[in-house]
């Protein structure tokens, strides 16, 4: 909580003061009768104490589960727990910065005595992604408002706009071309291997008993067991990546957190470790694994505003060369490994990215959300390089799922599987 002082009076002292002394070098009472108002509410307005705020908030959501393009209506309750009166209360509530506001205001003023409460309403346009809303900043003045006190009030409010893939899982996509591959570890399995001499300490289970009954030889067989590959997300997070179909519309990289948190909730028993790889400011790498704590890590660096931020990256700081970054990710990901690269394809940065996996032998599918949508002709020409590049991409032997935001990204994804 924060209190400052206004300058709203000093002016009104100011003028009072020189009205007096004005009056008493004249010897004119009437001069100083005209000024006791003045220095009466300037004093007032430097005696009076803070207010002391006990303010409780309540938000709700007639839909915390919308689908994309949804109105969402936010209902805002605030009360005056305490027993002093507040006389100019104002109220911002913490809308998400990816929701737009539709309808009616996020800002509210009013005078609340003991016990008394005020609610508003605002609505708000669902968009991909797992929203939540922040603190709502309040300002209270005291009668003369001569003294300010900030403070916030929240509760905690998740909207999560969400296109579930359930029918595709994460493995299917990244190694459509490629399928699992069994390993070379000698174990207990599904998948025949080899047949040795019967050696002291083979386990019972493994032993060719038919073979013993019929030859009365003892043969040991050993199996391998088939393990699906690790996938890698890897999203293009450079700073040309964070534009927009218009003007409080969430940027590409928005739906590209929004898809990868998808397809690690379609991750099925059958998948391999999962990792993750960002293209952004500074490369960022995180080791496929398995596991529910794994994902959940995932998840949260996701959630994450340092390697993913919300507002694009200053410029002057960020390169959107792509080279540093692939020199990087060939030294970490492991042979065979699929990855499924998030980009809106607004240059030629994910093309190589692409090239340079599958001259490595790894499965690629590229998913791109489509935000060249907007009707112009600077747009009309980002479409066409965009159709260009995805034909390139094709052609060297990538999946592309073009993904208009606008629909589920489960029939997306399946347009790509089916093809």
């Amino acid at each position: 909580m924060t209190t400052r002082r206004t300058t709203r009076w000093n002016l009104s002292l100011a003028a009072a003061m020189l009205t007096s002394g004005t009056g008493v070098l004249l010897a004119e009472p009437m001069l100083l009768l005209v000024s006791i108002p003045g220095v009466v509410f300037a004093t007032y307005s430097h005696v009076t104490s803070a207010p002391t705020p006990t303010l409780e908030f309540e938000r709700s959501l007639t839909d915390s589960d919308p689908s994309h393009g949804d109105p969402v209506e936010v209902t805002v309750t605030l009360r005056n727990a305490g027993d002093r009166t507040l006389p100019n209360v104002c109220l911002a509530d913490g809308v998400p910065p990816m929701l737009s506001v539709r309808n009616g205001s996020a800002r509210h003023a009013a005078a609340l005595g003991p016990g008394d409460e005020t609610t508003f309403s605002y609505t708000v346009t669902a968009k991909h992604g797992v929203h939540r809303f922040g603190p709502a900043s309040a300002v209270l003045e005291d009668a003369s408002r001569s003294i300010e006190v900030g403070t916030t009030v929240e509760e905690e409010t998740e909207l999560a706009c969400r296109s579930p893939v359930r029918t595709v899982s994460l493995g299917r996509i990244a190694h459509r071309h490629a399928g699992a591959t069994a390993t070379t570890d000698g174990e207990s399995g599904i998948e025949f291997s080899t047949v040795r001499s019967y050696r002291p300490g083979d386990s019972p289970a493994s032993i060719d008993w038919n073979r013993y009954a019929r030859d009365g030889e003892l043969t040991t067989v050993s199996f391998r067991e088939n393990r699906s590959q690790a996938t890698v997300l890897c999203l293009d997070a450079r700073n040309r990546c964070y534009r927009s179909t218009g003007r409080g519309e969430p940027h590409a990289v928005l739906y590209e957190r929004a898809a990868a948190r998808e397809l690690l909730e379609a991750i099925s028993e059958s998948d391999g470790p999962i990792g993750l790889a960002v293209f952004g400011t500074e490369f960022h790498w995180v080791t496929p694994n398995t596991g529910s704590r794994h994902a959940a890590m995932l998840r949260r660096t996701l959630e994450d505003g340092d390697v993913l931020p919300l507002e694009p990256p200053d410029e002057r700081n960020s390169d959107d060369s792509v080279d540093g970054g692939i020199r990087t990710l060939r030294t970490r990901i492991d042979r065979g490994t699929g990855v499924v690269l998030c980009s809106p394809l607004l240059d030629d940065g994910p093309l190589e990215i692409a090239r340079a996996l599958r001259a490595d032998g790894h499965p690629v599918t590229v998913l791109s959300p489509d935000v060249t949508a907007a009707e112009s002709l600077g747009t009309d020409l980002a479409r066409i390089r965009r159709d260009n590049r995805i034909d390139a991409l094709r052609r060297a032997s990538a999946s592309v799922v073009d993904w208009d935001p606008a629909t589920p990204l489960e029939a997306a994804i399946r347009n790509e599987v089916t093809r």
